[in-house]
């Protein structure tokens, strides 16, 4: 039994001439390749720069925890030194960040605070605390620093 094909601009071709060359199968998974070897290493670096402002965020509302918490402290003042505070503030703080965390991926933190003064009339004085925090394999330590000025309660 003969059965007709339809003739195209190809003629009479046999059925296994109608298929892709290996040339061309190996250029086309290599493409794909590239393209999916890309799509994860974009989704990498974004989850690597999500980790790192979470951190940053969560570092920068640590130092703000401590400002607010040495602001809340009654002002002294006194005649040959300027203002002060509690002494127990300026010590350095270790603190975690607040983030989500199980085990083994806790970040830690610790807070200098500084206080100068920095008129004598009016009376203010800086009060500067700087969250120093490092992330495992990022590869250095970071710092994020928060600065008010503060007048004596009056």
């Amino acid at each position: 039994m003969k059965i007709n094909r339809p003739t195209g601009t190809a003629g009479n071709r046999c059925a296994g001439q109608a298929a892709f060359t290996l040339i061309e199968v190996v250029f086309a998974t290599a493409i794909a390749a590239l393209a999916l070897a890309g799509m994860f290493t974009g989704y990498n670096l974004a989850g690597r720069q999500a980790q790192y402002s979470a951190c940053s965020l969560a570092a920068n509302a640590e130092a703000v925890r401590q400002v607010e918490l040495v602001m809340s402290v009654p002002w002294v003042q006194s005649i040959s030194n300027g203002p002060l505070f509690a002494t127990n503030l300026t010590a350095p703080q270790y603190h975690n960040l607040c983030l989500p965390s199980a085990l083994s991926n806790v970040v830690n933190c610790t807070n200098y605070t500084t206080i100068s003064q920095i008129s004598a009339n009016p009376p203010y004085a800086m009060i500067e605390v700087q969250c120093v925090w490092t992330l495992p394999n990022y590869g250095g330590t970071f710092t994020n620093t928060v600065a008010v000025l503060r007048a004596p309660n009056e």
